[in-house]
């Protein structure tokens, strides 16, 4: 599989979930000055890796991806959110979309660079991104850390 494969793919399944996306976009306007919560950072992240995703027409150069690797992240994504959300079928196919992007394409973490989780905090080095979590999480068959860049 390539890169313009898998965006292809992910705009595709992004274009499934159009009132999703007016919703997210509705809130966005909605929110309140100072939301500076976590949950709001991560919304603001995604938000605008959608976008990111929307206006890339085109990948270059256009690199190889191991399919069996994007299916395996798949499925743990089905399993993280059948757990956190059950039933959410258009935040499943949002947060799939975005988080298959960052792991894959845009080779960015899957949590907002320079934000604390708890005992997490993701930070960049130069260019490379660094999870205080990684190490702890990574065999964790629940987590997708396996997934995300950070070293």
């Amino acid at each position: 599989m390539y890169a313009s494969d898998l965006l292809a793919r992910i705009r595709r399944d992004l274009d499934t979930i159009p009132d999703y996306i007016t919703r997210i976009e509705r809130e966005r306007q909605e929110k309140r000055e100072g939301s500076a919560g976590v949950l709001s950072h991560l919304g603001d992240y995604n938000y605008a890796t959608y976008t990111e995703i929307r206006g890339q027409n085109f990948i270059e150069p256009n690199f190889s991806i191991d399919p069996k690797r994007v299916k395996e992240c798949e499925l743990a994504l089905a399993r993280y959110l059948d757990r956190h959300a059950p039933g959410n079928r258009e935040l499943k196919i949002y947060v799939t979309a975005i988080s298959l992007y960052l792991a894959f394409i845009a080779r960015r973490p899957l949590h907002p660079p320079d934000t604390s989780y708890g005992e997490i905090h993701i930070i960049k080095r130069g260019d490379e991104y660094h999870c205080t979590g990684k190490r702890k999480y990574r065999d964790d068959p629940g987590a997708l850390c396996r997934f995300c860049i950070c070293r």
